[in-house]
């Protein structure tokens, strides 16, 4: 009897530990209405993230062809080649600065000084021989809908293929 006894005793607190550790017990005893509650805590945590999206119709652009109908003789200027305007987008959950870097990768080399883009914070054609700021801003979505590319023609042009690669960076501090 004392083993039996032993065992059904055994047997409880372990179911008694099992049940304490499996979950939270609300119980209420008594008259009606009866009530229990518990309270769980849920959590999740939330990274800093950016988004750039550039679409596929705005990743490659051609300006044009240089040639002698670009340049007018009587003001001794040049048309530019001028691109329509092109998107960008920005996406985030924390401040963020978009730059724009510019690097002559076509067989001729390109005169960067002469390349020039405009939009975003950028009011007017800027040229892309240095790093150029597009925009600064916060969370949420921004859409940079006037993005223009220009090329200035000159004499120094010699005939052949130019090409220029525009790096769109996005940082967060």
């Amino acid at each position: 009897m004392k083993r039996l006894f032993l065992l059904l005793a055994v047997i409880g607190g372990l179911m008694l530990v099992t049940v304490g550790v499996m979950a939270d017990t609300a119980t209420d005893t008594g008259a009606t209405p009866l009530s229990a509650s518990l309270s769980p805590v849920v959590t999740w945590s939330v990274q800093n993230w950016i988004v750039l999206y550039i679409p596929n119709s705005d990743m490659s652009v051609d300006l044009g062809t240089i040639n002698g109908s670009l340049y007018d003789p009587t003001t001794d200027t040049w048309t530019p080649l001028t691109s329509k305007a092109k998107n960008a987008y920005v996406i985030s959950n924390t401040n963020y600065t978009l730059t724009l870097h510019a690097a002559s990768t076509g067989t001729n080399t390109a005169d960067l000084s002469r390349f020039e883009v405009k939009g975003g914070a950028l009011s007017a054609f800027t040229p892309l021989a240095s790093d150029q700021t597009l925009k600064t801003g916060g969370a949420g979505l921004t859409h940079i809908s006037d993005i223009q590319y220009e090329y200035i023609p000159s004499w120094d042009d010699a005939p052949g293929a130019y090409a220029v690669t525009v790096t769109y960076t996005l940082t967060s501090p």
